[in-house]
């Protein structure tokens, strides 16, 4: 038997650090470009740039380009695209379209973040930009440099990740999403970087730490508030932050309410401003807000180097707000007590008002031209930042560009990496932290401050500190004899991280094919962090074939898959355990073990149906199941994986609850020692009983003992012993009968214990009652009009009396019916039976005049079919019911005399009689 015996290392890892040449290659405007590594800007000709604003370069430690952007096209160093380096988010013409910003203690991985142009379709009134898509916002891709043979590319799974700088909440918010301002500046813990963004009235700060991009900021809200009304005019404008990453300032064009014009037709300006606040590196935090200019046109802004002065640039226009006729150079002293007292007017001329950016010669370059001037190949230059007003000696196109030509716009860049900081390697306890300062300047002399009460005069210091823990580390640095401003980090020492003190044995099944027992196997590495760790999983680590494999990765970029199949039986390998952020690892071992596998096939899992070709499956059940019927030994635990290889892994563990259709599920068994053994056994979704889970059904009023026969409704041929049923009333067997109304359920149980429900409503429907008949004489047209409860529920017939019908109809009026006695019925529409009743329709006249002049002399019936009633009889009554006449419908009729004498005009009353006992009433008038 071998043993292996753990090898435990106390290894520095220097953490990379950043030189002041990042910034030393700018690319911008038109095809310009300019190189500051020999200390003083030479004009570059070879850019692939054409971009009115935005625009961001990005050199190695050293000043040797790595690549640049205007937010939608990436040029790597040869300036050719890189493959994936197309279709970023940004825009061209927003002020700052992109930034670049490092992943912390990676020099492979950068992060752009890019910036849209907040124009939504016909923001501005003009129609040409409805066909813009909507507004992007601010997103992020993430730039590989070990990409494309070690030029870099777009890694295309990290390309254009969405921030949220508003609220999704608001529908106007998120037609606009940012305004067109971004900076960067270096974290108060010296690794870190956080990306600051304004919108509205918020400020967004993200950080980028070791571990990526946090998408959820740091949000401050603030009394600046600039209306989405003017956009996009108050969106341009610069956003930077301090050298010393204590201030911001953010410079807005316009402050406008809305984008509509002035009363004359003329463009609204003067309603910008440029507020400075402070900024807490450690947090996030913007606070303090001073308003440093107002009803103003400011575009550019810059801090110089040691943040005693800050610049804006600013435009006037002609009265038409249209022509731009002049721009100032505006200088800040952020020494004073009274900021806003120190307003100095440095320059004033007929160029716009461009970007200012400060370089690593501590200079500041303005872009910017004259908009009569087709000759845009100048900058020009603050060549003394710090000092008072006129003083820092601002020269206007001091700088040419030969046949690049500038816009508006200048690169920006993490001031604070290169320019006002001091950068520091080793910070694991018991190892010598070394301190340097990273500007170009030549020093006297400097004085380090430690924070634990000891410090250095050596421009290269070397501190061993006692203990772990956070420190605030302070230069004050000599040059030309002055005694610059401190400058303070917060730095940490991290304890060597604890580890397990022997080998882990890091046990796997063996692969079950045509060798199951060669001690072969996939491991996941990962499942020997948290033991190896001892628990602690903010560590982070890393796995290797040897130790100087281990040691010689720095950035941890070139460490085994995790994903590992070993080579050999027990194979060791080793573990790099590191602190983020930190200089200090420990290295352990893991023994990669294959224990034979034993196979586990227990029997299927049948679950119901839910409806849609998927069960509920108890897995936590199953497992107990699974571990009854193999007779699994008692410490063994089980778990469930959608594949084999995930099974094998033991990673993306199948959750509860657990809903899926029919499928193979793959168990990985572990006890004490690691994996026991693997498996699989099938999930079955069982179908439930079919019936038609609902019918409405009649119970007809007026049978003798009523009932129904209600059934199962199963709608497959199936025999009665297939199921099982028990129906609301506890009655067992496939059919019932019911005499009540109501509602009634079944429960149809199929053999694999599936169950269906089905809802039988028995609704009572009622024979119609007829309230009354109405006949009305229009114009010699008589109209018939049923009246009766319910009238929807029933359909309506009339049979005249000469033997023939209507159709059945369902209106309850009848129209041009003719005089007799005829028969209405009224059938049930749900068929349960009809109800018939008489009425007679008789043409009466409504009155007679018995004058003796011949016409209408005399009462009587009128289209009578004598032939019918050859043998009625009508009765005359007064209106006391006294019988005044007898007569046959065949006769002339009534003369208006009750024995021989006229009676007087009146209304009277008559009756017909049939002879099978029918009978009519009705009344008339006698009029004299």
């Amino acid at each position: 038997m071998k043993y292996y015996y753990l090898l435990f290392f106390f290894l520095f890892l220097t953490v990379p650090s950043f030189g002041q040449k990042e910034a030393a290659i700018w690319y911008f405007g038109n095809n310009a470009g300019l190189d500051f590594n020999s200390g003083s800007p030479v004009a570059l000709t070879n850019g692939k740039l054409v971009t009115k604003e935005g625009c961001t370069t990005i050199s190695d430690k050293n000043g040797n380009l790595l690549f640049y952007t205007d937010g939608r096209i990436v040029y790597n160093k040869n300036h050719q695209i890189m493959p994936n380096g197309f279709g970023l988010l940004g825009h061209n013409s927003s002020t700052q379209s992109a930034i670049i910003v490092p992943k912390p203690n990676n020099p492979n991985i950068y992060y752009i973040f890019t910036v849209d142009q907040p124009l939504p379709a016909n923001a501005d009134n003009n129609p040409l930009n409805d066909l813009d898509p909507p507004n992007n916002g601010v997103n992020y891709s993430q730039v590989d440099m070990m990409l494309n043979n070690g030029l870099g590319d777009i890694v295309i799974t990290e390309k254009n990740i969405p921030l949220v700088t508003y609220n999704p909440n608001d529908s106007e918010e998120v037609k606009y999403k940012c305004s067109e301002k971004i900076t960067a500046v270096q974290h108060g813990d010296g690794v870190s970087f956080w990306v600051i963004t304004h919108f509205i009235n918020n400020f967004y700060t993200f950080k980028i730490s070791t571990q990526g991009v946090n998408k959820n900021p740091v949000k401050t809200m603030t009394p600046l508030n600039i209306p989405i009304g003017g956009y996009i005019p108050n969106a341009i404008g610069y956003l930077k932050a301090s050298p010393n990453g204590k201030k911001i300032v953010i410079a807005n064009n316009a402050s406008r309410r809305t984008n509509e014009k002035g009363p004359k037709g003329q463009e609204i300006r003067d309603t910008g401003n440029v507020l400075l606040y402070d900024f807490d590196s450690s947090t996030g935090k913007i606070s303090n807000e001073i308003t440093l200019l107002s009803n103003s046109n400011p575009y550019g802004a810059e801090f110089s180097s040691k943040t005693k002065k800050l610049y804006v640039t600013a435009n006037k226009f002609n009265a038409n707000g249209e022509t731009i006729l002049e721009s100032s150079l505006i200088q800040f002293d952020l020494k004073s007590a009274n900021i806003l007292s120190t307003k100095t007017i440095i320059n004033t001329s007929s160029l716009i008002a461009g970007a200012l950016q400060l370089a690593i010669d501590e200079k500041i370059y303005r872009a910017g031209y004259a908009t009569t001037d087709n000759l845009r190949n100048k900058l020009s230059v603050i060549n003394n930042p710090e000092l008072d007003g006129t003083s820092c000696n601002y020269i206007p196109n001091a700088i040419n560009l030969k046949t690049g030509s500038s816009e508006q716009g200048l690169p920006p860049f993490i001031t604070s990496l290169f320019l006002y900081t001091f950068n520091y390697e080793f910070n694991c306890l018991g190892e010598a932290t070394h301190f340097y300062s990273n500007s170009v300047e030549k020093i006297d002399s400097v004085v380090w401050d430690f924070g634990d009460g000891f410090t250095s005069t050596d421009i290269h210091a070397y501190h061993t500190y006692a203990q772990a823990g956070d420190y605030k580390v302070t230069l004050i640095k000599t040059v030309n004899g002055e005694n610059r401003e401190p400058l303070e980090k917060t730095i940490t020492i991290y304890e060597i991280p604890k580890i397990l003190s022997t080998s882990y044995k890091l046990t796997q099944c063996d692969t079950q094919d045509s060798a199951p027992t060669d001690g072969l196997a996939l491991f996941n590495l990962t499942l020997a962090n948290e033991p190896i760790c001892l628990g602690e999983k903010d560590y982070e680590v890393y796995y290797y074939h040897s130790i100087s494999d281990a040691e010689n990765d720095i950035t941890n970029t070139q460490s085994i898959p995790v994903n590992y199949r070993n080579s050999a039986p027990d194979e060791l390998i080793y573990a790099k355990i590191t602190q983020p952020n930190s200089s200090c690892y420990s290295i352990g071992t893991v023994i990669l073990h294959a224990n034979k596998n034993i196979l586990l096939l227990p029997e299927a899992m049948h679950e119901c149906d839910l409806g849609d070709g998927k069960a509920s499956f108890d897995l936590e059940q199953k497992k107990d199941l699974i571990k009854t019927e193999l007779n699994l030994p008692s410490d063994v635990r089980l778990f469930f994986y959608s594949n084999e290889q995930d099974a094998s892994m033991g990673i993306n563990e199948l959750q509860e609850p657990f809903v899926s259709v029919s499928k193979t599920v793959f168990i990985r068994a572990e006890n004490a020692e690691g994996c026991y053994g693997t498996g699989n056994f099938e999930i079955i979704v069982e179908s439930s009983p079919k019936v038609d889970v609902l019918e409405n059904i009649i119970l007809c009023e007026g049978l003798v003992n009523p009932s129904i026969r209600l059934n199962t409704g199963i709608s497959t041929p199936a025999t009665t012993s297939d199921f099982t049923y028990l129906w609301s009333t506890g009655e067992t067997t496939p059919a019932i009968s019911i005499n009540k109304e109501g509602e009634y359920t079944i429960t149809v149980k199929n053999k694999s214990g599936c169950t269906t429900t089905r809802k039988c409503i028995v609704t009572l429907s009622y024979l119609a009652k007829i309230n009354n008949i109405i006949v009305h004489d229009l114009q010699q047209t008589n109209q018939v009009i049923i009246e009766l409860d319910n009238p929807s529920d029933y359909k309506y017939m009339v049979q005249y009396e000469n033997g023939t019908e209507t159709s059945f109809q369902i209106s309850t009026l009848f129209e041009n019916v003719p005089g007799g006695f005829h028969k209405l019925i009224v059938e049930s529409n749900n068929g349960c039976g009809q109800t018939t009743k008489s009425f007679a329709v008789l043409n009466a006249p409504k009155f007679f005049t018995p004058n003796g002049d011949g016409y209408n002399d005399n009462w009587n019936l009128k289209g009578i079919n004598s032939s019918i009633y050859e043998n009625a009889i009508i009765y005359i009554f007064d209106r006391y019911g006294k019988l005044l006449k007898q007569l046959s419908p065949s006769s002339i009729g009534w003369d208006g005399t009750f024995l021989q004498e006229a009676l007087p005009a009146d209304d009277y009353w008559f009756t017909i009689k049939l002879e099978d006992g029918r009978e009519a009433k009705s009344h008339f008038s006698l009029k004299r």
